[in-house]
C-alpha cells in the first residue's frame, strides 16, 4: 500500500536527520550547489503539504491527469514545469536550509509525519487533490510522486553522506519508485533501451 511505503520512506528521514552532526548537514551532493542541508529542506515540507492537500475541499474540476506516471510525464516535458522550476527550487531549498535550524526540519518527519501517515490510513485515497495549481489527480497517485521525491532525495544524501542505498528504502519503496519512473517513460522505448535494443534516448526519465 502506498501509505505504508511513504511512512516507511519519511522513517528513514527522519532517522536520517536524527544522526547527522553540523559538519554532515553540509556536506555537498550529487546535485550541483545543493547541500545535504538543502536537499533536506527542500522536502521537509511534503508532509505538511500532503495534510494541507487532503484537508482542503475537493476540487470541483475533474481530474487531469490519471496517475502519477502521467502527471510526472506532463512535468517533466523538455521546456516544462520541472525545467521552469529548477532554479526557484534550488532557491527556496537554500534559503530555507540558511533560515531554519536543522531540529525544525527533523522535526516535520519525527512529529508532523507520523500524524499525516495515520490520517491517511483511513482517508479515502480516490477522492481528487489539487497538485499545486498544476493539476488535479486522486490522492493516492500524488502519494506515489512523494513517495518516489522521498526516495530519490535521499539516495541523493546518502550517496553524499557515503551511506549505503537503497539502505531502509529497501523494499515496497524502492520498488513503487522504480515501477512509476518505469510507467512514466515511453514503453516501446523503455523495453528498447532496457534489452539493448535500439537507439532510442530516454535517460533521465526526469531531472
Amino acid at each position: 500500500m502506498i501509505t505504508d511505503a511513504l511512512d516507511r520512506a519519511w522513517q528513514a528521514w527522519a532517522e536520517l536527520g536524527s544522526d547527522l552532526d553540523e559538519a554532515q548537514w553540509q556536506r555537498p551532493t550529487r546535485l550541483t550547489g545543493w547541500t545535504v542541508k538543502d536537499v533536506y529542506a527542500h522536502h521537509s515540507g511534503f508532509p505538511a503539504a500532503t495534510a494541507a492537500g487532503m484537508d482542503a475541499p475537493e476540487p470541483s474540476g475533474p481530474v487531469t491527469h490519471a496517475d502519477a506516471a502521467e502527471l510526472l510525464a506532463f512535468m517533466q516535458q523538455p521546456g516544462g514545469i520541472a525545467d521552469e522550476t529548477a532554479d526557484l527550487l534550488r532557491d527556496q531549498a537554500t534559503a530555507q536550509a540558511s533560515a531554519a535550524p536543522t531540529s525544525s526540519l527533523v522535526a516535520q518527519f519525527t512529529e508532523v509525519a507520523p500524524k499525516v501517515i495515520a490520517a491517511l490510513r483511513t482517508a479515502d485515497l480516490s477522492r481528487r487533490v489539487d497538485y499545486g495549481g498544476l493539476a488535479v489527480v486522486p490522492a493516492g497517485e500524488a502519494l506515489r510522486i512523494f513517495l518516489m521525491e522521498a526516495v530519490v532525495h535521499y539516495f541523493d544524501m546518502a550517496t553524499g553522506l557515503d551511506r549505503p542505498v537503497p539502505g531502509p528504502l529497501a523494499g515496497e519503496p524502492l520498488r513503487e519508485t522504480v515501477r512509476l519512473l518505469a510507467d512514466t517513460a515511453d514503453p516501446i522505448a523503455f523495453i528498447d533501451a532496457a534489452t539493448g535494443r535500439g537507439t532510442s534516448q530516454i535517460f533521465p526519465i526526469m531531472h
